[in-house]
């Protein structure tokens, strides 16, 4: 092994050599810096999700390299003044750590009798061995071959050798990492994969150090938390409950927690439920990969052109569910859009460079001559034009449009019946509305400011376009609320005002005829419902 190179004071020199690592400009989450961490140079505060992320990573065929049994589980534990793996069973015994382990596990899992417990992690097995004596099952990871090895031998336990989840683990019903997450090159995939090995109902027990309310850091061991060759990613417990929401968890507890700097985090496998589309925003398809691609795509595309980038607001959702809705399968070449309330977003320029020739709608004068420069910058003068209207009414011809588009504006139109009746008249016969919402429900304590205009709740959404005369869902509508709390919870942190969630929607204009008289009736219905809900 290459001579480590300097470290930072308080810190223990690196073990690996520079080359083992790459740069990083990007959090778990697809968030990129908001700012420098105040804690260490060396990492940046996501954007989006607040984490504090290494600006370096190691390269995921080292891992086991770096966590070697002589380099870091005794030459590098002896330079953080740590227990090396041979010392680590009398010290955790002693100083009371895997009786809290034991006692946070207990109080959130029924009877182990039969059941499994898989700890990625485990190093000398000393939880494990323990959880054994109580009747679970036990199996363990380890990265080194030489470590699992040698634990395995002095334990008589299952240790796997491999880097999880590149390692094949047996189905469970607990779940740990202590330690572990943070190191972890990817922990979305890395939960995803907890997530999958758990049974129905399953526990995951994490330790971690966590940045909490009211702390800046973590004291004299700063340092040690914020070690960039070691940990990749230091949490906060909203980012952590961020993350488990988006890997298909429930956060149980995460307001315990061994010493500082060593925190708990227990929580339940959520039920997957299938869907045919998921109405209401929702962190697990914000935040993975579909998602983060298309808004990365749309970002480098409006960049240039000095349209709106999207990257913690709500949009960050609304755009690419839209897409996957159902405008990823137009032919934008022989279509025609009509996009609501465009303001600068990237969204009808970007399909007007797909072919599609467009019409932009707005209220005022004021992004006309910015709409000029990228008709201009992109070549596009036979392919964009533009009205600029004060009411719901739209000046375009009945029938003409192919797709309609308006993000987060309806909330802002006062009269929302005839605005979507409007959207009906001018869409061709098979033509797509595609539109986000802001939702707001009082029940489930959110509230709406007044200067924003009017959200809706499921229950107008419902009277206003669920039963439409000549508009239908492309999909059933099934609201997906058990999402609701979770992206709440990340909204709020977005914006103080954000105390609301979004949904989005696609649907089709029937074909001329086709509306039935209970159809009609059951529109006509929902039209006063709508006008009175207000």
């Amino acid at each position: 092994m290459s001579s480590p190179s300097a470290s930072a004071p308080g810190q223990a020199a690196p073990p690996a050599p520079e080359d083992w690592f790459s740069r990083v400009d990007h959090c778990w989450c697809g968030g990129r810096p908001r700012e420098v961490s105040p804690c260490s140079e060396s990492y940046f505060v996501c954007e989006r999700c607040g984490t504090h992320v290494s600006q370096r990573r190691l390269h995921a065929h080292r891992v086991a390299d770096f966590y070697s049994m002589e380099g870091y589980w005794h030459a590098r534990q002896r330079e953080k003044a740590h227990p090396t793996l041979l010392e680590r069973r009398s010290v955790l015994e002693r100083d009371g750590r895997v009786d809290r382990w034991v006692e946070s596990i207990e109080a959130h899992t029924g009877k182990p009798a039969g059941s499994v417990v898989v700890e990625v992690g485990c190093a000398e097995g000393t939880l494990l061995s323990r959880l054994q004596s109580k009747g679970w099952i036990p199996c363990g990871v380890e990265p080194d071959p030489s470590t699992a090895t040698a634990v395995s031998r002095a334990t008589g336990l299952d240790i796997r050798a491999g880097t999880f989840p590149g390692v094949a683990v047996p189905a469970c019903d607990l779940f740990v990492a202590c330690d572990v997450l943070e190191h972890a090159l990817d922990p979305q995939g890395f939960l995803l994969s907890a997530w999958q090995a758990l049974r129905p109902g399953g526990t995951l027990f994490l330790q971690l150090p966590l940045m909490v309310p009211g702390e800046p850091d973590f004291g004299g061991i700063t340092p040690k938390v914020f070690d960039p060759w070691e940990h990749a990613f230091i949490f906060s417990r909203d980012s952590v409950a961020t993350l488990l929401a988006a890997t298909g968890f429930t956060v149980l507890s995460n307001d315990r927690s061994w010493i500082r700097a060593h925190e708990f985090v227990v929580a339940r496998k959520n039920p997957a439920l299938p869907r045919l589309h998921r109405y209401i925003a929702n962190l697990p398809e914000m935040f993975s990969a579909p998602w983060r691609d298309f808004m990365d795509e749309l970002n480098r595309f409006a960049a240039p052109l000095g349209l709106r980038e999207f990257r913690t607001w709500s949009k960050i959702w609304e755009y690419p569910a839209l897409w996957r809705a159902g405008l990823d399968s137009i032919d934008w070449n022989r279509s025609r859009l009509l996009d609501i309330g465009s303001e600068l977003s990237a969204l009808p320029w970007w399909l007007a460079s797909r072919g599609a020739r467009v019409t932009l709608i707005e209220t005022s004068e004021n992004f006309v001559e910015h709409w000029k420069f990228v008709r201009e910058k992109l070549g596009l003068y036979d392919r964009v034009d533009w009205h600029i209207v004060q009411s719901s009414d739209l000046p375009v011809a009945d029938g003409s449009i192919d797709v309609v588009t308006s993000l987060s504006v309806i909330e802002h139109q006062p009269d929302k019946v005839r605005a979507v009746d409007e959207v009906a008249r001018v869409l061709r016969p098979g033509g797509l509305f595609a539109l986000s919402f802001d939702l707001a429900e009082p029940e489930l304590g959110m509230t709406y400011p007044a200067w924003n205009g009017e959200a809706l709740t499921r229950a107008k959404f419902e009277a206003l376009l669920g039963h439409h005369d000549t508009l239908e869902l492309t999909t059933p509508l099934d609201w997906n609320h058990e999402d609701i709390a979770a992206f709440a919870a990340w909204h709020r942190q977005t914006a103080p005002h954000h105390t609301y969630v979004t949904g989005a929607a696609v649907l089709r204009r029937v074909p001329h005829g086709w509306p039935t008289l209970r159809r009609r009736l059951r529109h006509a219905y929902s039209r006063l419902k709508a006008r009175f809900a207000r």
